[in-house]
């Protein structure tokens, strides 16, 4: 079955939401609540409108899927049909007036991930993906995503998360090691820098203290476009908290060189 018609009704209510909200807090023209979650992130009116709109729509119409929110939890592990949701991915930058937020979707099967979306609202861009049909994007929405073909470091193009604060507390040390055996870097953080991989528009991004909501969205996205994801270790996995996704070309060399001080990984 096809996913791809339910993940756009769905991002079609979140943007919808998540540009409401996103106007009234720099506009100031109504409250919008904001509170820290005990993980000390935040979490506002927005995250929690949209997750709750779009289970109320999934529980009515198809009650065999169990869905995987930020919000609002995890449904059971081992259930075949899944909906994994992250309402607003980017929370800090949505507050702050950053334009990169967005919300992310996936459909998982019996353990593997068949449907993915990605939107970022405020730029009116989206990007998609269905098992073993590739990935587009909203800009040119007929032609097939495809990452790079670089194959040296030396000429990468990579994308890093923080480098201090509580977002990177798990911060590998050989990150920054890595880093400086690239051409040019670039911070942009949370689920863009992944877009651009798929792109073609970089050539590996790494980021970690992250949800499987951060994570499975992006996997089928890059992966069907021709690049690989996997955690910092180089696991195929989305539950670690980590990911690095790349043109699959340089994908080893990125995991050796954040191997080199392997010992801190987490």
């Amino acid at each position: 079955m096809s996913w791809h018609a339910l993940l756009v009704e769905l991002t079609d209510l979140a943007d919808e939401i998540a540009m409401h909200y996103f106007k009234a807090i720099h506009t100031r023209s109504e409250t919008v609540r904001i509170e820290m979650k005990s993980d000390a992130s935040p979490v506002t009116q927005a995250d929690q409108e949209i997750e709750q709109k779009i289970r109320a729509i999934v529980a009515q119409r198809y009650p065999e899927m169990v869905i995987f929110g930020e919000e609002f939890g995890m449904g059971q592990a081992d259930a075949p049909l899944k909906l994994i949701i992250d309402p607003i991915d980017g929370t800090k930058n949505f507050i702050a007036g950053i334009p990169f937020f967005g919300s992310l979707m996936a459909i998982e099967e019996k353990g593997v991930l068949t449907a993915a979306i990605v939107s970022m609202p405020r730029y009116k861009e989206r990007w998609w993906a269905q098992k073993g049909q590739g990935s587009f994007n909203s800009f040119d929405p007929g032609t097939r995503l495809q990452v790079s073909k670089t194959s040296e470091l030396s000429k990468a193009t990579a994308f890093h998360s923080s480098f201090a604060g509580e977002k990177a507390h798990k911060t590998p040390a050989s990150l920054l090691p890595l880093l400086s055996q690239t051409y040019r870097q670039r911070g942009y953080g949370d689920f863009f820098a992944h877009m651009l991989v798929a792109s073609g528009a970089g050539d590996f991004a790494v980021d970690y203290n992250l949800g499987i909501w951060d994570i499975a969205p992006l996997k089928l996205i890059v992966e069907e476009a021709g690049g690989t994801v996997t955690d910092i270790a180089g696991e195929d996995r989305i539950d670690t908290g980590s990911i690095v996704s790349s043109n699959r070309i340089l994908h080893d060399q990125v995991i050796r060189a954040l191997r080199i001080a392997g010992s801190d990984l987490p």
